[in-house]
């Protein structure tokens, strides 16, 4: 298959080496010093054994330069993707299903969605309908990671995860039916590709770990072992976390708190920073609205109380907006 992955870093670029591995054409859209580094040694991806592997993609900070794909894969993080899928157009007028790579909430989460007789607002995640306009119902398939990434220097992406897990969700039957077919020969030995027909499910699940550290790693600095294995910053972690499952629950999908002890047990937790920490470091746009503005949104909807919530997304855009990576207001 013909597989372009727009935004080749953490994510991206480990999805790239496995899909290239298993044979497929894959092109990436790459920029600056990454986009140097793997033109001149490939794409390399450093296993979680320690082996790097290097693999020849296309890589261009072009999009027009692509043709047609048979897969188009988005792995850059929410606030740039409107702005990229303009520079795509041509490629998606044909139908080719387009997997969103993200943390959070999916801007198509409202689709077919009524709790109670009430459709969420998810109008946050997509406000000027740009996503909607280029990406129709049927392409758009959304992507829970289960993986963990980082680039720790241009061109090499480090995989520190013994089995890579990729959950799949279509936001409509049709698009389900398109994907199906694909998800076999994307599959490698320690990466799996799994179809979901309960994908809400599986976004809150994972949401539900991204809401509880990424706060708390963003204020602090410290990893997410740090965060979970803190006696101190455990009890706010695992406080966004109920209020998070609670949401969830308005939404129809119970049972997500029975994670906690889980998710909190000793020793849990990666080494190493969550992507929006890692991304006020880097001094770049960062995941707030999808991630925790928009449960708050929920919450309000719905009625549910979020205290905790509400007191550390206030702290958490401040440390953005001083780092210049979430929009500033006038003083």
């Amino acid at each position: 298959m013909r597989i372009l992955i727009l935004g080749a870093g953490a994510v991206g670029g480990f999805l790239a080496s496995v899909f290239y591995g298993n044979g497929h054409k894959v092109s990436v859209l790459a920029r600056g010093a990454h986009l140097a580094a793997i033109k001149k040694h490939g794409l390399r991806i450093r296993r979680h054994d320690g082996q790097i592997v290097s693999c020849p993609v296309v890589a261009t900070d072009d999009p027009s330069a692509f043709g047609p794909q048979d897969l188009v894969v988005t792995a850059v993080k929410a606030p740039a993707l409107p702005g990229l899928l303009t520079q795509v157009e041509a490629l998606l007028q044909d139908g080719t299903p387009v997997i969103t790579a993200m943390n959070g909430v999916f801007w198509w989460y409202s689709l077919g969605q009524n709790i109670n007789g009430i459709v969420p607002n998810s109008r946050r995640l997509d406000p000027e309908g740009v996503i909607a306009t280029f990406v129709s119902p049927d392409q758009a398939i959304g992507m829970v990671i289960h993986s963990t990434n980082q680039v720790v220097e241009p061109g090499l992406v480090q995989n520190r995860s013994p089995c890579n897990r990729f959950i799949i969700g279509a936001a409509t039957p049709a698009g389900a039916s398109r994907i199906r077919p694909m998800l076999p020969v994307l599959s490698a030995p320690e990466t799996q590709f799994e179809l979901e027909e309960d994908f809400r499910r599986a976004m809150w699940r994972k949401l539900l770990r991204n809401l509880s550290s990424a706060p708390a790693s963003v204020l602090t600095g410290g990893m997410a072992y740090d965060v979970v294995n803190d006696p101190d910053a455990k009890l706010v972690a695992r406080a966004l976390f109920l209020e998070g499952a609670a949401v969830a629950r308005s939404h129809g999908f119970d049972g997500l708190a029975d994670d906690a002890p889980n998710v909190f047990s000793s020793g849990s937790g990666a080494r190493q920073k969550p992507s929006m920490s890692q991304d006020i470091d880097l001094g770049r746009p960062v995941e707030i609205d999808n991630i925790l503005r928009i449960v708050q949104d929920f919450a309000r909807q719905s009625g549910v109380p979020t205290p905790t919530l509400d007191v550390v997304v206030g702290l958490v855009i401040l440390r953005a907006r001083l780092a210049g990576c979430y929009p500033a207001v006038p003083y």
